[in-house]
């Protein structure tokens, strides 16, 4: 099991499967890399994969008060120097696309050739001229009585949070549920309420007409934690994109339709 220091000493596991160009994974909020387990192993057959579990998530560490989207891009960065990686084509699902709107704002395009947005907004707060918030209508109340759930049952709230993972905001099983709850609760009720005022302090729409890089949008048409055409808005706001829509997914379209997710990467990476 690999793993690197930061450069505040925080111990951060990180995976290196495959040969090739590179496919840098960045899972999301709450959860770790394990989630892109099918991704990996069909990705590394053409391609050298690389995933981080972001410090305080999995099996990495963490020091309090350092669990922030900035602080997370330093880390990816990191990552990339300690494995002297280049022509990273970078893959953020949602929190993990923050990370890379970070990373852009950190180290502009340096060591990347593309970037991949799986379901994501650059502002999840419903804001005047804004309706792509999470969940479509995410205001700031809301988001103080989100912040009261964690705090009062993190169980019950990582289960809807995995549930919301998926189309319709239904788990396809009882086994894949217990899994992802599993999973996330890896991550302490302390570090998610931290990750969480870092996503509520951010708002990157100024940022992505001058996107460095070139970018893939895969967007799930049935997604509740996005319900509303976030893909479509992306895709006009930044010039250099492409925007694939995944019809029989939720916010999680390289879970529920991996075949074709994975296609569509490996043919946006070359």
């Amino acid at each position: 099991m690999p793993y690197l220091t930061s450069e505040d000493d925080v111990f951060l596991h990180y995976t290196d499967e495959g040969k090739g160009a590179t496919i840098f994974l960045i899972h999301g909020w709450t959860v770790n890399h394990k989630f892109f387990k099918d991704n990996i192993m069909v990705l590394s057959k053409t391609h050298r994969v690389v995933t981080l579990d972001l410090r305080g998530h999995g099996h990495s560490w963490s020091r309090p008060s350092t669990c922030n989207l900035p602080q997370a891009a330093r880390d990816v960065r990191r990552v990339i120097e300690h494995l002297d990686l280049d022509d990273v084509t970078i893959a953020g699902w949602s929190m993990g696309a923050a990370v890379i709107f970070n990373y852009f704002d950190l180290f502009g395009g340096e060591k990347l050739k593309g970037a991949v947005y799986i379901d994501m907004t650059p502002c999840i707060l419903k804001v005047d001229g804004w309706e792509h918030a999470l969940f479509g209508s995410l205001d700031w109340r809301m988001a103080v009585k989100l912040q009261r759930d964690i705090l009062v049952d993190r169980l019950t709230f990582a289960s809807g949070t995995v549930s919301a993972c998926f189309k319709g905001g239904k788990c396809p099983d009882e086994a894949t549920l217990e899994w992802g709850v599993a999973e996330s609760m890896l991550t302490s009720t302390e570090v998610t309420l931290e990750y969480w005022t870092s996503l509520l302090n951010q708002d990157w729409r100024t940022q992505l007409p001058e996107t460095p890089v070139p970018v893939l949008l895969t967007y799930g048409a049935k997604s509740v934690v996005y319900p509303t055409a976030l893909g479509e808005a992306l895709h006009r706001m930044i010039p250099s994109s492409r925007l694939v829509m995944f019809n029989d997914s939720g916010h999680s379209p390289f879970i529920e339709e991996p075949e074709r997710w994975n296609e569509e990467v490996v043919r946006f990476a070359a």
